[in-house]
């Protein structure tokens, strides 16, 4: 488990860009594309800086993005950088980077995850991955014809058609929009906890998203407790975390919400297809960004979007 003393430094970690006493700063970690947050966000970042509006992004734009982006977080951003990055971003070498090539670069495994192909993926995974192929438009929402397909891909026994959609899609559509964006999906095939019953959103102070953390003794509930921290300081009551400790168990085995049904890391499950993100300080802290910058705002919003659907009923 973690070098000792870990647990301190993923918390230090985590603040780095704040200033210390005197007005000096720790070392400043520069941000990636991965830190623009959720699809929605990815694509409405691609769209703002898509400044002539041709659905492309050249050098010129992409530098952009990059220096905001760390000039927010205290960075700073060259030029140099931009070019390596524009190089990696535009597969087809055709001097522009197209929102497709964009998506799937911000949204492809680290190659310390190792994931092979969707061995090793979550239901929830699988949906989000799912949501970004068959939204062909890239608009961020699916149509009837989208959705179709997407269940179709997700209804692994078959018999998913048009039928199907027309009898569920109304109850799908929380906000009657004629579309689908990713919060209702996740609703509609996540659910509300049965933990929260019928009271979704009506207290400011009452947990939205519950995580709950399967671990070992000694250091994996102190680490627990640390991201627990990190958590409450972004998302104060809203999301909760609670710590199940078996004695008879070593590290973080497992961690999920919604009753079990989102499943963010399963050792059992997933050990074998990808990198244990708890191993080391660099891969937990890359692990703790991606729950804070875009599942857990994804999982906020879609209990937000269930508790206007049950309010409306």
């Amino acid at each position: 488990w973690l070098e000792r003393g870990g647990e301190r430094s993923l918390a230090a970690s985590m603040t780095s860009n704040r200033p210390r006493r005197g007005g000096k700063r720790d070392k400043v970690q520069q941000v990636d594309l991965k830190h623009l947050g959720s699809y929605e966000e990815v694509l409405a970042a691609f769209r703002r800086y898509d400044r002539d509006f041709n659905g492309l992004l050249n050098y010129g734009e992409l530098h952009a993005l990059m220096t905001d982006l760390n000039t927010t977080a205290g960075c700073k951003w060259t030029e140099a950088q931009s070019e390596r990055l524009y190089q990696k971003l535009d597969r087809n070498r055709n001097g522009s980077v197209d929102i497709n090539e964009f998506i799937d670069f911000v949204f492809q495994a680290s190659p310390e995850a190792g994931t092979i192909g969707d061995k090793g993926k979550s239901d929830y995974e699988l949906v989000l991955q799912d949501f970004r192929k068959y939204d062909v438009n890239k608009n961020g929402t699916l149509d009837k014809e989208e959705f179709t397909r997407l269940m179709a891909t997700l209804n692994k026994s078959g018999g998913w058609d048009s039928k199907r959609t027309n009898a569920v899609f109304k109850q799908v559509d929380i906000d009657n929009s004629g579309e689908v964006d990713l919060n209702e999906l996740i609703a509609f095939l996540f659910g509300v906890p049965r933990s929260r019953g019928q009271n979704t959103g009506n207290s400011q102070d009452a947990a939205l998203v519950t995580v709950e953390f399967l671990v070992g003794p000694g250091g994996p509930e102190n680490m627990t407790k640390q991201i627990a921290g990190v958590w409450q300081s972004k998302f104060g009551h809203a999301v909760l975390v609670k710590k199940r400790v078996d004695r008879n168990l070593k590290g973080i085995v497992k961690v999920s919400a919604r009753d079990g049904a989102v499943v963010f890391w399963d050792d059992a499950k997933m050990v074998a297809y990808r990198e244990n993100p708890f191993l080391s300080l660099g891969t937990m802290r890359a692990w703790v960004d991606d729950m804070t910058n875009r599942h857990l705002p994804k999982l906020l919003e879609s209990m937000r979007a269930a508790g206007n659907a049950n309010a409306r009923r």
